[in-house]
């Protein structure tokens, strides 16, 4: 029987987005959020208030749902606890399955990899020390990798170490070394799979990272890569998520080697910013697929409509003032091309405010335009930072743009 509640962890925008995609399945939702008010949560049907760990809260959100799901995969271990003994009483079931216990810890996700014969780059754990270090050097080279364990997201958690000197600023502890992969492109494949393991995907995308934070910038779909490649990487996805048995949306981000090989990065157990642009340009989203897959409802297409891209709106300076005052909202520019607003405050650097999406003829002029439309906001909300400075400065109100004053 298709539930009638889902229930969601977590309250960013990917948990705001799930809500929106709800409304057509007629899918009731319930959000787990520190805040009622936040953006997010206004977006769901209904909302309980409590932190992840929350024993009273999430078990609140358990008794009003079927289903449950999360946006995020940094579960806490005692909120993962109590979702297992829900399953196992009957109250709830929960989607994905609770396997984010292993993605959490990356030494456990690279040892499963390795264990179902998943294409990954080469690593040692260490507990630390000089020796360790100095051992895995001599085996990998320079640069050498070096990853936290836990909580790196967004550029966090990931280092470079690039010659024996550099080796001095190692984070101490137990971590994992990595080989490089060389000269190398990063691409992402997002795999659907029902309860009944049937799946689905979307094509393989190329990902560009900004450069000093590391964090996901555009998108471009389909990727600009050759078939053999691109069969390699979706056979290596479908393969990773059915291994995991997993239900739902994963994403599975991958290296690109100059051979063309692909290798599994990490996996995501989650709806996932490589497929935002699925709103815009596929006959399905990302959103609907997940939900469709955790709820019981059959898959649908995935096939992309119009080639594709998708920029990320990172807080700059000129936007930060912009990021306090814009409320959630999807704004459509023109035929090609809209403007996705998360509404998040405070707007700090580098913070995803929302991202924009456009289409074309080709996934390079659907790049370029987005990168445009990214420009213009930029422009502008320098533009208004100065006119608002200037009139502060000569202690007069600033007037106020057409867009701020509703015309």
């Amino acid at each position: 029987m298709t539930p009638k509640s889902v229930g969601i962890i977590g309250d960013g925008q990917l948990g705001m987005m799930l809500c929106a995609a709800a409304v057509d399945l007629r899918l009731h939702t319930v959000m787990l959020t520190t805040d009622r008010n936040s953006p997010a949560a206004r977006c769901a049907d209904a909302a309980v208030q409590g932190a992840m760990d929350d024993e009273q809260a999430l078990a609140a959100l358990i008794e009003r749902c079927d289903v449950v799901t999360y946006e995020r995969e940094d579960l806490p271990a005692r909120a993962i606890a109590q979702l297992r003994r829900a399953e196992a009483a009957g109250a709830i079931q929960c989607f994905p399955p609770l396997c984010c216990e292993m993605i959490q810890d990356k030494a456990q996700q690279k040892r499963w990899l390795v264990e179902h014969k998943l294409a990954t780059l080469p690593f040692i754990i260490t507990a630390g020390g000089r020796e360790a270090l100095h051992g895995a050097a001599r085996q990998f080279g320079y640069p050498l990798v070096q990853k936290a364990l836990r909580g790196g997201f967004d550029g966090r958690g990931v280092q470079l170490l690039h010659s024996a000197a550099a080796l001095d600023d190692a984070w101490p502890g137990a971590t994992l070394l990595e080989q490089h992969a060389g000269d190398f492109g990063e691409i992402a494949v997002l795999v659907a799979r029902a309860r009944d393991g049937e799946m689905r995907h979307f094509g393989p995308v190329d990902m560009r990272f900004e450069n000093r934070y590391c964090v996901l910038d555009t998108v471009s779909a389909p990727a600009a890569i050759d078939a053999a490649s691109a069969t390699a990487a979706v056979e290596l996805a479908r393969a990773a998520i059915a291994a995991m048995r997993g239900v739902g949306v994963f994403g599975v981000e991958m290296f690109l080697l100059a051979t063309g090989e692909v290798l599994i990065n990490e996996i995501s157990p989650r709806v996932h910013n490589a497929g935002h642009y699925s709103i815009e340009a596929c006959a399905h989203s990302q959103f609907e697929l997940h939900l469709r897959a955790v709820s019981g409802l059959p898959l649908v297409s995935t096939q992309l409509q119009r080639p594709a891209a998708m920029k990320n709106l990172l807080c700059t300076p000129a936007l930060q003032a912009e990021g306090r005052s814009r409320a959630a909202a999807t704004q459509a520019v023109d035929q090609h091309s809209a403007i996705h607003w998360y509404g998040k405050s405070p707007a700090r650097p580098m913070r995803k405010l929302g991202h924009i999406t456009a289409t074309g003829d080709s996934a390079p002029q659907a790049l370029a335009r987005a990168t445009r439309r990214w420009q213009l906001i930029q422009e502008q909300a320098g533009e208004k930072s100065q006119d608002k400075s200037a009139a502060k400065n000569s202690g007069k109100r600033p007037e106020k743009t057409r867009e701020e004053s509703g015309a």
